[in-house]
């Protein structure tokens, strides 16, 4: 254990039973006789360990840095998950007045506690109004095309949807959204759940420090859900957006980008709770997996904190 290494950084251990452990570096004790990684991966079992786990300079024969991957090739999520959310984004609807269907819409997505909304159209902020807004619910995908409807979009429903606490907007990167909506459509966009900031945090959580480079949608999506970087298409043609009619192909990249983000919100929830479920496990077994005497000790001290309980929820 001759180097030191950033923590967050990929390693290799190779130990003296022939075990290859590959994981990120989390911490090494002064002396360099122990190494702790995270996120740690048995390479002949194929088994995944999400907790701290140390391993000893007498066990260790070496430690190898790795190259990040480019890309991860397995799923994360079942590949019926993967085709039922293919399904919903080949069915989606496209809008393009105020009519039965429009308000139809704005009933459905007003049903449910969380709806993605895409900020694709919203790439130039508040220098130039959105061709469309895409919406979606976990079963159906909605492009209102507001370049044909303009403020009346708004003024029939979308703008309730969009201002009130319920229902909560799941979204990407919500910056130029927000300001696209509050600049050029009079849109005060409220109650948020933003994967790029969950990202944030979660990595921050990991390393001990934030992130210098934010990840895009796609990357998220690689990291959270294991899907192919190239899955959706982020960078869209901002002529081919502003042509009318729009384009089946325009039509069918909105609705393939917006398609994951309900369940990407989902991964990248339980990810930020993982601390707060790895607590409460450590609470439940805390006094009753100890001997009479060491359970009669801890009971006399329920109101400090025990000593194990840090290493408990560390990632």
């Amino acid at each position: 254990m001759d180097n030191l290494y950033m923590k967050g950084e990929l390693l290799q251990i190779h130990t003296k039973n022939s075990e290859i452990f590959e994981g990120r570096f989390y911490s090494i004790t002064k002396d360099k006789s122990k190494i702790s990684l995270y996120d740690v991966k048995e390479k002949s079992e194929g088994f995944e360990n999400e907790g701290v786990c140390h391993y000893y300079n007498s066990e260790v024969t070496d430690i190898v840095k790795l190259k990040e991957p480019n890309e991860q090739i397995y799923l994360k999520i079942t590949q019926k998950e993967c085709e039922d959310i293919i399904k919903v984004s080949k069915k989606y609807i496209f809008i393009n007045q105020v009519d039965a269907q429009f308000h139809g819409a704005c009933k459905d997505l007003n049903d449910y506690n969380y709806i993605a909304v895409s900020n694709d159209g919203a790439g130039m902020g508040r220098k130039c109004q959105m061709p469309f807004l895409v919406m979606a619910t976990p079963h159906q995908i909605y492009i209102f095309d507001i370049q044909v409807m303009q403020y009346h979009a708004f003024t029939a429903g979308l703008r309730k949807i969009l201002e009130s606490d319920s229902p909560k907007k799941i979204v990407h990167d919500c910056r130029k959204l927000s300001d696209c909506l509050s600049h050029k459509h009079n849109v005060k966009l409220a109650s948020v759940f933003d994967t790029q900031v969950g990202d944030i945090i979660i990595r921050k959580n990991k390393s001990g420090h934030l992130p210098k480079n934010l990840k895009s949608l796609s990357e998220c999506l690689n990291t959270y859900l294991g899907l192919k970087l190239n899955t959706i298409e982020e960078k869209l043609d901002i002529v081919e957006c502003n042509k009318r009619p729009l384009t089946v192909e325009i039509k069918e990249t909105l609705s393939k980008n917006i398609a994951y983000l309900h369940r990407l919100s989902e991964a990248i929830n339980d990810e930020l709770l993982l601390p707060f479920v790895r607590g409460v496990e450590f609470f439940i077994d805390n006094i009753r997996s100890c001997d009479d005497f060491k359970a009669w000790e801890l009971c006399g001290k329920h109101n400090q904190l025990p000593k194990e309980f840090k290493s408990a929820i560390e990632y």
